[in-house]
Formats: C-alpha cells, sequence, structure tokens
C-alpha cells in the first residue's frame, strides 16, 4: 500500500494539510495511501490549470510519468474522439464525481452562471467544509467506477447514459417483494435505453483494450483495430446484448405485477433494478470494462487489484473466424461479459470452414485438450453453443463442472447457467470406444441424458439437437424456432482462458497425443513381434510358405525337361 501518511497520528506528531486529507479519505476510502496520494495530487493539480482539455485527458496527463505525457496526450485524444461516446468524459466527471449542486468545469455555460451567482452572493471563497466535501465527491466517484462493485459501477454507467422519465403506467414492485426493486414508495424516477447502455460498455471496453495494449507493448499499436464500426450500435451482437436486457426486463415487469394476462408487449426503456438482475444472470463482467477503463487512466503504473475481475477483450491472435469478421466484433465483448474465462486470447482448436464436418477432427481438436473451450455453432439465423471449463476426455458417463453453461449469443443473448438440479455437464462418446455395444448416444452433448442430450451433435453430424430444457442446466431456447432439430451451418470450437491458460493446455493435449502416440507404435511393434513367432511355431499356417515344408530334405528332387510341372522326387 506504500507509505502510510496516518502513521504519524499515533505518535502524537501534528498532521500537515496533506496527511489530515489523506487520513480521513483513507478512513473511508478503498485505496492505499499511495494511491490515495497520487490521485489527490492530480486532482489539485487540475484545479489549478487555467486551460482544460478534457476530464479523462486532463486526469490521464496528471496521472502518468512526464516523460509519456506527449504519447499519452496523442492516444488520449484519439480514444476520446474516435473510441468513446461524444463527450462521455465529460459527461462522467459530471454526473459522478462531482455533487450534485457543483458546476462542471468543462461546462461553460454552467460556470458562467456560477460565476455570476458567486458575484452576486458576494464571497467566492469555500470554506473547510466544501472544500472537504468536493474531495471526498471526487473520491467517491472514483471508488464507485473500480473498487466498490458491480453495483457501484453499473451506477456509474447509467448515469452517463441520457435519462428518461420512468412510464407512470408501469406498477411498482409490491413490498418484500423477492424480485430485484424497491417497495412501493421508492419507485425508480429514471429509466435508461438499453441500447445506449450496452453501446457505451462496449465502447469503453475497447478504449480500455487500446490504452492496455499501448502500455504493454513497445511497438505503435493500430488504433483502428480498435475502433467501433460507424454503425456498431446496430450491430446484431449489440442489438442481442440489448435485447437479453430488454426481455428480461420485460419479465421482471410481469413477474412483478403477477398479472395472470400474459402481456406481449416489451418494454423500452430499463430502470436500475432490471441492469442489476440482468448483469448478475446475463453478463456478470459487463461493469468490469468502466473499471478497467478507470483504473489505466488513473493508476496507469499500478497492477490491477487481485481482488478486482478485470475486463480483458478477447482476442484471436491471428486465427480467422466464420463468426468473428473483425477484432473488435462486438461478439466477442459479449463473450467477454459472460465470464472471465472468455477474456483474454482465444485459441482455434476446430473450424468446419477448413477442417469440414469431421467429427474425427473435432474428436481430436478436443481430446485431451486441459483448459477451458468455447463451442460456437450457426444454423440459419441462430448462433447459440456452450462454454466448457473442463478437460475433454472420452466416456460413457456424463462429467465436468458447474462452470459449464449453455448460451444463445443470435438473434437474442441468453446464459443458461446450471441449475443444480443435476450434474450432467459435458458428454463426449464415439462409437469406436464400444462398437455401439452401450446402447448410448454416439456424438458431443451437453446435458440431458445419455441416450439423449439436451444439446447433441452425433458423429454423423445429422439430426443435432437443441432442446430448451432439461435437469441440468436452466431452462430456455438454444434456437430461434420451436424445432429442436437443426443442420450445421458452421462450427468453430475455441480454446480461452488467456494466453498462459491456452499454453497450458495445447500442452496438456501434446502430452496425450505423445502418450497415445507411444502406445500405438509399442502395440504395433509387439504385435509383429507376436505375427512372426506365431508363423514359426506353426500356430498359424499359411500357403504361402507351404514349399518351404514341401522341398524341406529334398534336394535330390529332379525335374521333366520335357514337361516343367512334371518333377520326380526320390524314393
Amino acid at each position: 500500500m506504500g507509505t502510510s501518511y496516518s502513521s504519524t497520528a499515533s505518535t502524537g506528531e501534528q498532521l500537515s494539510p496533506l496527511q489530515r486529507d489523506i487520513k480521513y479519505l483513507g478512513d473511508r476510502m478503498p485505496f492505499g495511501d499511495r494511491e490515495l496520494y497520487e490521485v489527490y495530487k492530480a486532482y489539485h493539480s487540475r484545479k489549478e490549470k487555467t486551460e482544460l482539455i478534457s476530464f479523462l485527458t486532463d486526469i490521464g496527463l496528471l496521472c502518468c510519468k512526464e516523460e509519456e505525457k506527449e504519447e499519452l496526450f496523442v492516444l488520449l485524444q484519439a480514444v476520446e474522439q474516435k473510441i468513446l461516446p461524444p463527450n462521455f468524459g465529460n459527461r462522467l466527471y459530471e454526473t459522478c464525481f462531482l455533487r450534485p449542486q457543483d458546476v462542471s468545469e468543462y461546462d461553460s455555460d454552467s460556470l458562467e452562471k456560477a460565476a455570476a451567482a458567486a458575484a452576486v452572493a458576494g464571497s467566492s471563497e469555500e470554506d473547510e467544509y466544501t472544500r472537504l466535501a468536493k474531495i471526498e465527491a471526487f473520491f467517491e466517484g472514483l471508488s464507485n467506477g473500480t473498487r466498490r462493485g458491480a453495483k457501484k459501477t453499473l451506477k456509474v454507467l447509467m448515469a452517463c447514459c441520457k435519462q428518461h422519465p420512468a412510464p407512470i403506467s408501469e406498477t411498482p414492485p409490491m413490498e418484500n417483494d423477492f424480485s430485484y426493486g424497491p417497495s412501493r414508495s421508492q419507485s425508480p424516477k429514471t429509466v435508461i435505453d438499453p441500447l445506449e447502455f450496452v453501446n457505451i460498455g462496449y465502447r469503453v471496453a475497447l478504449a480500455s483494450a487500446f490504452l492496455t495494449a499501448t502500455q504493454n507493448s513497445d511497438e505503435h499499436q493500430d488504433i483502428g483495430a480498435f475502433l467501433p464500426n460507424e454503425d456498431a450500435s446496430q450491430h446484431p451482437g449489440l442489438l442481442a446484448l440489448a435485447g437479453s436486457l430488454v426481455d428480461l426486463a420485460t419479465k421482471r415487469k410481469q413477474r412483478i405485477e403477477r398479472s395472470s394476462t400474459p402481456n406481449n408487449e416489451k418494454k423500452k426503456l430499463v430502470d436500475e433494478h432490471d441492469v442489476l438482475e440482468w448483469a448478475e444472470h446475463v453478463a456478470p463482467l459487463f461493469a468490469s470494462s468502466l473499471a478497467t477503463f478507470l483504473h489505466t487512466i488513473f493508476f496507469p503504473d499500478r497492477p490491477y487489484p487481485p481482488t478486482r475481475t478485470s475486463f480483458d477483450y478477447p482476442t484471436l491472435e491471428g486465427f480467422e473466424s466464420t463468426f468473428f469478421t473483425e477484432g473488435n466484433s462486438p461478439l466477442l465483448f459479449s463473450f467477454g461479459c459472460m465470464s472471465s474465462s472468455l477474456n483474454g486470447e482465444f485459441y482455434r482448436l476446430y473450424t468446419s470452414a477448413s477442417d469440414g464436418l469431421s467429427f474425427n477432427r473435432l474428436q481430436n481438436s478436443l481430446l485431451g485438450y486441459g483448459g477451458p473451450t468455447l463451442l460456437i455453432i450457426q444454423s440459419g439465423d441462430s448462433i447459440f453453443g456452450a462454454f466448457t471449463a473442463s478437460s475433454w476426455k472420452e466416456s460413457k458417463d456424463f462429467y465436468g463442472n458447474s462452470d459449464c453453461f449453455l448460451f444463445q449469443l443470435l438473434p437474442t443473448t441468453a446464459i443458461y447457467r446450471p441449475s443444480g438440479n443435476d450434474t450432467k455437464y459435458m458428454y463426449c462418446n464415439s462409437f469406436a470406444r464400444s462398437r455401439g455395444y452401450d446402447r448410448q448416444a454416439h456424438g458431443i452433448g451437453f446435458g440431458g441424458t445419455v441416450q439423449q442430450p439436451r444439446l447433441f451433435l452425433p458423429e454423423s453430424f445429422d439430426d443435432c439437437r437443441a432442446a430448451e430444457r432439461d435437469l441440468t442446466f436452466e431452462k430456455g431456447p438454444l434456437l430461434n424456432t420451436k424445432l429442436q432439430n437443426f443442420e450445421i451451418d458452421s462450427l468453430e470450437v475455441w480454446g480461452c482462458g488467456g494466453t498462459e491458460v491456452v499454453q497450458v493446455a495445447l500442452g496438456a493435449r501434446d502430452r496425450q497425443r505423445d502418450i497415445k502416440d507411444a502406445a500405438i507404435r509399442k502395440a504395433r511393434k509387439v504385435d509383429k513381434a507376436a505375427f512372426l513367432d506365431d508363423f514359426r511355431s506353426g500356430l498359424i499356417s499359411s500357403k504361402a510358405f507351404a514349399h518351404r515344408e514341401q522341398m524341406r530334405g529334398r534336394g535330390s528332387a529332379c525335374v521333366n525337361d520335357d514337361d516343367p510341372n512334371d518333377y520326380k522326387l526320390p524314393k
């Protein structure tokens, strides 16, 4: 945590104003004393600046090393102008780093009004209480955005969205309701557009990925790889993620109203409690995108706190994909929000585009791989699949753990995590293992039973199955159709979990293959020796060696010159 500036209090020494402020903040904020000091210094330096650029750029330059300022200025300006939503940084500062009655230094109109009001009041000096309250509000905003958990960070992101009045027609939740939500007297006052909210999270994640890549590499990073498309807000991936938020909010509203008549009208706007429930079930790492970004701005030279989960934007490491046409694909962002194991490097293990729909190749790519895998299937306009955290093996039984889940990515994002009612997570059973005598399904499956898994890819890839329910996973559709059988248009399997995890998993697969190859070579060598021994001992008879017995000891035999087929043997 660095030098403890509050330690002098116990020795009876007189504290300086700086030490008093650090001690005051240290008792209230989740930062070490050195972190508090660095941000405190940046806070006062920015207050003293006569020329302000933007909140994120000003803070970033004040928190970095002197020799890095010139390059960082260019990077931060590119991030604010090309990646983040317009005026995002100043909006963030205004809504989360200031008290409600304070005026942003980046809002010229409000500053003029505030100056006029101060002139009428006759004094522009701040008393000690106001000064300390402003400092505390600043650090409170940073704490909520980085260190106080997903709920606080989600509220910060929501505050950056355009606020809309809550529809009057919506019925407030009942008292003591088990769902997320306040009592009747605490109904949310504002709501937000779910697509705007998802788009902000996506762009913040890209900005964080760009700055992190620049800091961790000596080479110049091409910002083009991190730029969202002009129509990114209409990308199917972001629409699907926003659609999942709308669906959950609609179901939550129906559940709260306890209506016996189904209401097919979907909510267009969502409130805080909708967002919190959605993040917990569908996108638990969504809030980490902002926390990681702010950490990069305020603490560029410090590692991310080990008690918090950072957002490491998924990368394909040079592999081509049918599903991810670009490295900044919103579909990668959707996966990154689902699990920390879906952050970082992806390694392609199998793709039907070049490997063909071959079960042998699919199975060979999986068996022995010792890390998390992501199986993605496209059938028509549906993209869905499964995530597994356990190593693949061939078995007549199900195996795996509760980190496994099923998902639908398009047309709407949905996650079906283990329900706790059963433990049939993953299944890999080829026909060659038992020659069909086990009377079980032969292929790869998830959930269900050994005769009929919920999601199942048979060896022939004919009559693939994706059911809506089973005992292991939460119920819900994988396909955008009422049918359960489907045909595969594209199939890919990716190793995931980050660079180190992927390398270890590939090493485990290589060792497994070496062991298998050694066993095959040994078996072939033993079989050949046994084969020859059997011939020599006479256990195996063959016409190919019959002439040896016929001619053994018959050296005096003679052949009729007139008829080659006629020969005489001595008596």
